[in-house]
């Protein structure tokens, strides 16, 4: 019995180290072939919610965020899928980030891997018959009696993959018949009953012990030889301690991965080292240079083919210098085609040193060209012949034939207008002769007994015409001598009337010997120079009595570029004239102000005397009826007329205020005086039934003074102006001479700061051309870089922000290029896993499996393909299966959605000067909505649909689509399932006394954008808590891409 027990507990031991070893080889590190396979589940992804994973790009735009403990999520079977998920989801990056890094190295020239593939493929053949025939098909067995000899790189990296397979799989059931051999062993030892061999059992036990873990060493050394990145990694190995069995298996394996280690880092410094004399040999633009090249760190191969390009960059080069100077001569001969003025200096040009393409063209653009100059000639010389023989002989050649058509056609009609032209002289001849004879008779008798012969019908017509008027003319004569001795009479009798010099004189003139117009035209002078004598002598004395008025000189004022432009632009308008002396008065309404000056001489010049003895006139007078608002009137000495030297007395009267317009009194003039090459200016204000005033003095010096000092003041004005023109910087811009009049300070001073900002913008685009041509440069590396180094080696930091922006265009553009070489060998491997992914999806017999499906390593266009194929085969499912699985499924969906939303984190409560209680309350009011221990209420401002959800502390769901929970909470209010309000709200509540203790979740859900409204992208809404007498308000803003947003949990004590 003993020794039956002692059996016993030894096949329990060496059934444990058995099961051990087989479990320590099974768990996910055998392929699919394995017999001893370990048994995962993998995490399953339960899509169709409305929310994707934390992370991405669904996070709220409300910031700071509220993040909870991840343990206290409302539905916890979740917890520990979601977290399976996002460790595949990792995976997944890395995954991607490797094959990417093993896409960068695996950049080498076709031909170059071709060769590599077909020597681990002979090397794999060999190993695969090293392990052993036993377990080789008959179908393997062919394909390793195959020649890889003449195969596409695509179709040896098939092969490839098909013998590691193979060889992985028959290394494993050599491995694995290991095992069952010591299994066996260790079974016959333990069939042995007898008690002295109790002793020798064990020790084989300890043995067959021993070669496990020494089996297991050999799969960990196997398995980091098949993993080893670097020649480095494999020679720090330890391989010691094992039978000199699976040191030769291991060594043989370990020379394979080691030579094709070796062989890929030596391929890859040659392909960085070709690269970069590549890159030497495009940039090169010196034929010296290339020629001084010498290719080393590559192969053979490699250095022939740089030979190869550098004769083709040294050829490039050659053909861009003969182009350019093919180009050039072009140029030339084109210029000297175009600018020829006749043939004849079109025809000494040759064309010679261009390509034939280029001969070709400029022979058609040689002979269009003499075409049109000879009937150009031709033309002239046709329309310049005065004779019908000089036509005729006249030889018409070197044209093509629409010209010469037209040559023959000018030619005809010239000939025709030539015999026409000498019929016609012979009458004109005749016509003339009459013609001198009509016009010199002065009897009326005479002129009727004139006969008219050998003239054509229309001169003889003409002829007759110019009798009748002649007969006019003669008695227009007599008319005209009475009316001339009336226009006398008249002359000298209103030259009487205006030469008079006082109201008497003008009364005694007495009118006679006119006609009645004459005589009505003679009396209104005379009233209108009586009116003025009379105001004359009114306005003297005014003036002599407002001069004696004053006691002080008034002073004038700074001039103001405002008031310069603004006489400048009346002055340009109304055509005023200018003189060495004059004054302006300048006014903005249709008042009727009246400039008068009192010149030294005595003569005072107003709107009813316009000229003074001493050259002075009013040449500009307005409003004396209401003209315009811009109003001007302007006296002035002009060029000839010297003003004379003393005192001239500048005065306003304010004659009228038209349409008896009060609010623009008092009326803001500006008398702008010239005396010379000095100017003055004066402000003041005038009201209608103001006495006339003197509002400046200005002292005229002599002719010569003022002349000199218009001279000066030329002189120095055009010398600052000069200074001014050549200055090439700011600081070189001259400073403003005190001598100077103020206007032409003014003047200067502004010419001088538009110059500065000139130059100022010439330095800018000076600037700009050079950041022109630094940006064009850039563009040109970035166009040329092929690889993504060269690409980033590109620095433009230095500048201007939106040059800076297209750069970073144009560099992510060429990066896209770039990589798009990379990713082509991984398309046709993502369409299989793409394609079994569909296959995965249809075949799917239940929502479990369905939900099970993860996508890996796709990008995201593809797995929204795969994400709605899912869908529609979940619907179908959906209508086959039992409806209660039907609703776990969708439970199920749910749950994982409002948890991934809570593990994203809840909003911010606003503070309370934030809060919009009475917008609240009265939508509340307006939808009829209830209220008691707890009311949750949302509101928003578009039609959009969106829904709140609260999880109550029993874990039901309160929505839309269940509106009531068991425990008594109630949604009463939902709105815009259909989009019918712009303020809408939403509630849901627990009566007073009916809300259960425990923790309730909130949520909004965006449920949907209706079609009509897509201009609303993003939508703000406000959540409002009431809860036993606590009161708090959240907001959100909801998109597509934030559809499900957690808002916050409370807990009811």
């Amino acid at each position: 019995m003993e020794q039956t027990i002692g059996w016993i507990v030894v096949s329990l031991v060496a059934a444990v180290l058995v099961w051990q070893a087989s479990t320590h080889l099974g768990t996910k590190k055998r392929t699919g072939s394995s017999i001893i396979r370990a048994l995962a589940m993998d995490d399953i992804d339960v899509d169709g919610g409305v929310i994707g994973p934390r992370g991405g790009e669904t996070s709220s735009f409300i910031v700071p965020r509220v993040d909870y403990e991840q343990d206290m999520v409302p539905f916890q079977t979740e917890v520990q899928s979601e977290a399976n998920q996002d460790e595949a989801e990792k995976e997944q990056v890395i995954d991607q980030i490797e094959r990417l890094k093993g896409a960068a190295m695996e950049r080498h020239s076709i031909r170059e891997r071709s060769v590599e593939k077909i020597l681990e493929c002979n090397s794999l053949i060999e190993m695969i018959r090293g392990v052993g025939e036993k377990h080789i098909t008959e179908t393997e067995q062919e394909l390793l009696s195959l020649s890889v000899d003449g195969l596409t790189l695509v179709e040896l990296d098939d092969r490839h993959a098909i013998l590691l397979k193979i060889y992985n799989r028959l290394y494993q059931l050599s491995f694995e018949d290991e095992i069952q051999r010591v299994r066996r062993r260790e079974m016959e030892a333990m069939s042995e009953k007898e008690l002295q061999e109790m002793q020798e059992a064990d020790k084989q036990i300890g043995e067959l012990s021993s070669e496990l873990e020494i089996l297991r060493r050999e799969e960990q050394l196997y398995r980091e030889i098949q993993a080893a990145q670097t020649t480095t990694y494999l020679e720090n190995l330890d391989m010691s301690g094992l039978s000199e069995e699976a040191e030769e298996r291991l060594q043989s394996h370990y020379d394979f991965y080691y030579s094709r280690l070796k062989e890929i880092e030596r391929q890859r410094g040659e392909v960085e080292k070709f690269e970069q004399w590549s890159n030497l040999i495009l940039d090169c633009e010196d034929q010296d240079e290339l020629k001084a090249m010498v290719f080393t760190g590559v192969n053979t191969k490699m250095k022939a083919e740089l030979e190869e390009r550098r004769e083709k960059r040294m050829s490039v080069l050659e053909l861009r210098v003969k182009h350019l100077k093919e180009e050039a001569r072009t140029e030339e001969l084109r210029l000297l085609i175009d600018s020829a003025k006749s043939s004849k200096e079109l025809d000494s040009i040759t064309i010679d040193g261009v390509n034939p393409i280029q001969e070709k063209e400029l022979v058609e653009m040689f002979t269009i060209a003499r075409e049109n100059l000879v009937y150009a000639e031709l033309r002239v010389e046709i329309l310049d012949c005065e004779y019908v023989l000089e036509l005729d002989a006249m030889q018409i050649e070197g044209v093509n034939e629409v010209q010469r058509e037209e040559l023959l056609e000018l030619r005809m009609k010239c000939r025709n207008e030539l015999i026409e032209l000498a019929k016609q002289k012979k009458f004109e001849e005749q016509y003339n002769r009459y013609l001198g004879l009509l016009s010199g008779i002065d009897d009326i008798d005479e002129l009727l007994d004139i006969g008219l012969e050998n003239v054509n019908a229309e001169q003889r017509q003409e002829l007759e015409n110019i009798r009748l008027e002649r007969l006019d003319y003669l008695e227009e004569l007599e008319r005209q001598r009475i009316e001339r001795e009336q226009a006398a009479r008249f002359e000298e009798l209103r030259k009487e009337i205006e030469g008079a010099k006082t109201s008497a004189e003008v009364e005694a003139v007495v009118i006679d010997g006119v006609n009645e117009d004459q005589q009505e035209e003679l009396e209104r002078i005379q009233a209108q120079v009586l009116e003025i004598l009379l105001e004359d002598e009114q306005v003297n004395e005014y003036v002599e009595k407002a001069i004696k008025k004053v006691k002080k000189e008034p002073v004038d004022v700074d001039f103001n570029i405002e008031a310069e432009s603004k006489f400048r632009t009346r002055v340009k308008t109304l055509q005023a004239a200018d003189g060495a002396l004059r004054f302006s008065l300048i006014w903005d309404n249709m008042n009727d102000l009246d400039l008068i000056i009192k010149t030294p001489a005595g003569d005072v010049v107003h709107r009813g005397k316009r000229r003074s003895s001493c050259g002075g006139k009013l040449d500009l007078e307005m409003n004396a009826k209401p003209q315009m608002k811009a109003a001007m009137e302007n006296v002035v000495w002009p060029a000839g007329k010297a003003p004379p030297a003393g005192k001239y007395y500048a005065c306003i009267w304010h004659r009228n205020r038209h349409r008896g317009m009060r609010k623009s009194d008092p009326t803001d003039y500006t008398l702008r005086v010239k005396m010379g090459a000095d100017y003055y200016l004066y402000n003041g204000q005038a009201s209608y039934g103001d006495k006339l005033e003197v509002i400046a003095i200005i002292d005229v010096p002599d002719a010569s003074t003022l002349r000199t000092r218009m001279e000066e003041e030329a002189r120095l004005y055009k010398q600052l102006r000069e200074q001014m023109k050549v200055a090439k910087k700011p600081s070189e811009m001259p400073e403003i001479d005190a001598n100077l009049s103020s206007l032409h300070q003014i003047m200067l001073k502004r010419n001088i700061e538009k110059a500065v900002e000139l130059l100022k913008e010439k330095a800018r685009k000076r600037a700009l051309a050079k950041q022109k041509a630094e940006y064009e440069k850039i563009m040109r590396v970035i166009e040329n870089s092929r690889s993504l180094d060269e690409l980033s080696a590109v620095r433009y930091a230095h500048l201007n922000d939106d040059v800076v922006n297209v750069i970073d265009k144009a560099v992510a553009k060429r990066k896209k290029q770039i990589e798009s070489g990379l990713k082509r060998a991984e398309l046709q491997a993502e369409r299989e896993k793409i394609q079994n992914y569909k296959t995965k999806i249809s075949n799917a017999k239940s929502l479990t499996e369905l939900s099970s499906i993860v996508f890996k390593d796709i990008d995201k266009r593809h797995a929204d393909t795969l994400q709605r194929m899912r869908i529609a085969r979940r619907k179908v499912l959906q209508k086959e299966l039992d409806p209660e699985e039907v609703e776990k499924d969708k439970q199920m969906r749910l749950h994982k959605a409002l948890n991934g939303a809570y593990k994203r984190g809840g909003l911010q409560p606003l503070p309370q000067d934030e809060w919009k209680n009475d917008l609240f309350d009265e939508r509340l009011s307006e939808s009829g909505a209830k209220g008691g221990d707890v009311q949750i209420s949302l509101l928003w401002e578009n039609k959009n649909d969106f829904n709140i959800l609260v999880v109550t502390p029993t874990q039901e769901i309160i929505h839309p689509r269940n509106p009531k929970s068991s425990d008594g909470g109630v949604q009463d209010v939902e709105m815009n399932q259909k989009g019918e309000s712009k303020t809408p709200v939403e509630n849901v509540y627990w009566g007073d006394g009916k809300a259960p203790k425990g923790t309730y979740y909130v949520y909004v859900h965006f449920y949907k954008e209706h079609q009509k409204f897509r201009k609303v992208d993003i939508s703000d809404c406000r959540i409002r808590i009431l809860a036993k007498g606590a009161h708090s308000e959240y907001e959100a803003q909801m998109s597509l891409a934030n559809q499900l947003q957690f808002v916050t949990k409370f807990k009811v004590e």
